[in-house]
């Protein structure tokens, strides 16, 4: 097909198609080739120059720093006998307490002045007193019937008095009759007497033996009269006893010294028999409450060495202080809360009497057992169960055995000898070649 004028022939159009697809492709991979290379290239570079640098960079030599010391506090130690004393912690109780209860039923009608909310009472003191109209009527009539009772064992007592007397008759009439009846026989047998005079004598001999036996059962129903009439005066006695122990009972009087708590009187009021009238405290004996643990009971009790030990019981309210002495009596029975409560009497006197109340809390300084070539070290000094001796001025660690913890302090024993320095600073990391300095 012949080409227009102007136009290309149709053979070198489709020679030049694919010369012009080929070169696209490889103008691409060379971009691509570039894009891909010349990074790399760089990189290389920069790791070639950054060796040759490191390798070629001048030496700089190092100086290691002297080792510093830390500065420290500590104890010389001393191996002596000690006998810590562990501060306790308690409560002041009443060694003695009771319920003032009224003893018989009635209107109170006159009532202490002191028996109020923290009243101090003494011993024998009238405290309450209730109306005694009635038990003062019990005690009359129960006197009137023990006086009857009496007065009828009087009587008793004469008509047995005049039966033993017409017994006696009675028995000297029987023995005039038989020595009668004697010679009657004798005369008799003679044929001097008629026999009706010997019948009758016989007759009045059974009539007195008669009146005699008489006589004899009438002592005896007096008798047992006698028994009734002791019997009844015996429960009498004690009816008049009860009365007047009733009508005692109609005051209440204070027991013992003590303080008073929750009373309940009032004049006019109507009290029963057994209703509480107040609470007593003892204010004689004190006693110091105070919990000892498991390990320090099992300490004291296998030496036997806690009842009878003498303590001292501190009250601090600011800056007022109050110390007594006192001597431990008793351990609680049962434990409570994993620790053994102890009870120690307080000698007390009355400015400890104004002051301690029950329920007052107490610091108790109680002696412990002694340890024998031991040392006593502040409790900073204890690392668990290591101290730090400070030899050359480096640390070196001893494990101790803790012996008790006391209020001076912590009581160990172990290598440790007499006059040795003990590091007594805590330190975050301390260890064995450790470089310190005592503070002066």
């Amino acid at each position: 097909m012949d080409a227009r004028p102007g136009e290309e022939p149709p053979f070198l159009a489709r020679t030049r198609a694919p010369r012009a697809g080929l070169g696209k492709r490889m103008l691409r991979a060379a971009r691509l080739l570039v894009m891909i290379v010349l990074p790399l290239l760089l990189l290389a570079g920069a790791f070639a120059g950054f060796a040759y640098m490191q390798a070629t960079r001048p030496t700089v030599p190092v100086e290691r720093q002297p080792e510093q010391p830390r500065f420290v506090d500590a104890v010389i130690v001393e191996r002596a006998d000690l006998r810590p004393t562990l501060t306790l912690f308690g409560e002041i109780v009443a060694g003695r307490s009771v319920d003032l209860r009224a003893l018989v039923a009635g209107e109170v009608v006159s009532v202490s002045d002191q028996l109020v909310e923290g009243g101090r009472v003494a011993r024998g003191e009238e405290l309450v007193r209730i109306d005694a109209f009635a038990f003062e009527g019990a005690l009359v009539r129960a006197n009137a019937d023990l006086a009857e009772t009496r007065a009828r064992i009087a009587e008793l007592d004469a008509r047995v008095r005049q039966e033993e007397a017409a017994m006696a008759r009675a028995r000297e009439q029987l023995e005039i009759t038989e020595r009668e009846i004697d010679r009657l026989r004798t005369l008799t047998e003679r044929g001097a007497a008629p026999e009706r005079q010997l019948d009758d004598a016989l007759l009045r001999l059974s009539q007195a033996q008669s009146a005699l036996e008489g006589r004899d059962s009438q002592l005896a129903v007096f008798e047992a009269q006698r028994a009734q009439l002791d019997a009844a005066m015996a429960r009498l006695e004690f009816g008049v006893a009860q009365a007047q122990r009733n009508l005692d009972d109609t005051v209440l009087r204070a027991p013992f010294d003590a303080l008073v708590s929750a009373p309940q009187a009032e004049e006019g009021k109507i009290v029963g028999s057994n209703d509480r009238i107040a609470t007593l405290v003892a204010t004689d004996r004190l006693e110091a409450r105070f919990a000892l643990s498991d390990s320090q009971y099992a300490r004291l009790a296998a030496r036997d060495e806690i009842t009878g030990r003498d303590v001292t019981v501190t009250w601090r309210a600011g800056d007022n202080v109050l110390e007594r002495s006192a001597t431990v009596t008793r351990v609680a029975p049962q434990v409570a809360d994993a620790s053994f409560a102890a009870f120690a009497v307080i000698d007390v006197d009355d400015a400890a009497l104004d002051v301690l109340r029950p329920g007052t809390f107490i610091e108790v300084a109680m002696p412990d057992l002694l340890r024998e070539d031991a040392i006593l070290l502040p409790p900073d000094a204890l690392y668990e169960d290591s101290v730090f001796l400070i030899v050359d001025d480096r640390l070196q660690r001893v494990p101790v055995t803790v012996l008790s913890f006391a209020a001076q302090g912590v009581i160990v024993d172990g290598d440790i000898p007499d006059g040795a320095t003990v590091l007594v600073s805590r330190l975050g990391a301390a260890a064995t070649g450790q470089l310190v300095e005592v503070r002066e």
